[in-house]
């Protein structure tokens, strides 16, 4: 029969190695924790800048479109918003959007970085008027979180297109060419020609038209994605026309500022 050679105190095997391990494994933590390298963290710096809540523009009296003020961009029939589609990677390793970045149509409709944009001129500067139909601008995110970039878009490419449909993609980027430049059409197109140069009023159902490809800003409710902050529809730009050569309910869209709901 064997019998206990050694006290139940004594350690035995790498015992050394066990405690060591156990202590690096806290340096460790206690390193990232002052880092902020912890994924806790991270999530809750993403909340803090990516998904803070911001203030659109106030509504002006005859419901005017102003350079300058701040919207979301609402897709009518799905009750989206034009937003950027920030990766789970990049969420957790940037505080702010950056290019080129990707966009979609989300059921988060609470003005934050990622889906708060900027009426500007094409020139850079803001100038104090209303924004007419036919006008050409250049709709950018918020400074800081949103990173200054711009609504952009190109030619469908083998290569550069959306994820789905196929359709030309439209992105975020930090540039200043031809691809950044829309512009907002009426809805009905037997008074197209008699709106140009009249303001555009909140609220009302318009087309973003991208003046390089001639294509309309459209929603793809057909094809979703899951993102970490949920299911959000494709976006592209494509026109859709229906039999009487009329803009179809993809690519119809109203501006939403401050109190204009």
């Amino acid at each position: 029969m064997a019998t206990r050679t050694y006290n139940p105190a004594v350690r035995v095997g790498n015992w050394i190695e066990d405690v060591q391990l156990e202590e690096d494994i806290i340096k460790d933590f206690q390193e990232k924790k002052d880092a902020g390298e912890l994924l806790i963290q991270k999530t809750h710096s993403v909340t803090n800048n990516l998904l803070r809540q911001e203030k659109l523009s106030d509504q002006t009296e005859n419901r005017s479109l102003m350079f300058g003020s701040r919207i979301n961009l609402r897709h009518i029939a799905s009750g989206t918003v034009l937003t950027s589609k920030v990766s789970e990677l990049k969420s957790l390793t940037s505080s702010q959007l950056k290019s080129p970045c990707d966009m979609s149509a989300s059921l988060m409709t609470t003005p934050c970085p990622r889906n708060v944009f900027q009426i500007c001129s094409v020139d850079g500067e803001v100038p104090k008027k209303p924004l007419c139909y036919g006008q050409q601008f250049v709709l950018k995110t918020l400074p800081g979180p949103g990173g200054e970039l711009s609504l952009w878009s190109d030619r469908a490419t083998f290569t550069k297109c959306a994820a789905k449909s196929r359709f030309p993609v439209v992105q975020l980027q930090d540039d200043s060419s031809y691809n950044v430049v829309w512009q907002v059409q009426c809805k009905n197109p037997l008074i197209r020609m008699e709106m140009e140069g009249r303001p555009v009023v909140v609220g009302d159902p318009i087309i973003l038209n991208h003046c390089k490809t001639n294509q309309n800003l459209a929603c793809m409710s057909q094809y979703q994605r899951r993102t970490p902050y949920g299911q959000e529809m494709e976006v592209c730009c494509k026109t859709f026309l229906d039999s009487h050569k009329a803009e179809m309910e993809e690519n119809l869209w109203t501006i939403v500022v401050d109190s204009s709901e």
